[in-house]
């Protein structure tokens, strides 16, 4: 996280994002690498957790996978009906983490009554 902090913070400084060079595609994509630390993290607790923890832990994520798919479905039709698509990306992206975050703890909430 810590890298993706700094890179951030360079692209923001020094990629001229908002300029016309084919060169701030690449910047603005660099603090995406360090994310990929990320999946591999999660994937590596997977593996360490126990049984009930990893169920817990996969229906939180696909609640919220399907929850950014039908995001995204949307946000795709709105586009091709002329809606503004500029933050789409970052609506998604949370709409992705709270369903994950949601599903997670309704999850919890039921395997606590059913213990």
């Amino acid at each position: 996280m810590m890298a993706y902090g700094l890179l951030l913070v360079l692209v923001l400084v020094f990629g001229k994002l908002d300029g016309h060079s084919p060169w701030r595609f690449g910047w603005a994509v660099l603090p995406v690498v360090p994310i990929g630390w990320v999946l591999w993290a999660v994937a590596r607790h997977l593996r360490r957790v126990d049984e009930m923890q990893q169920r817990l832990m996969l229906q939180g994520l696909g609640i919220g996978f399907a929850a950014s798919m039908l995001a995204s479905v949307t946000a795709g039709f709105l586009g091709i009906a002329g809606l503004d698509m500029r933050f789409v990306g970052w609506i998604i992206y949370g709409i992705g983490m709270a369903g994950w975050a949601i599903g997670a703890a309704v999850g919890a909430a039921a395997a606590g009554r059913t213990a």
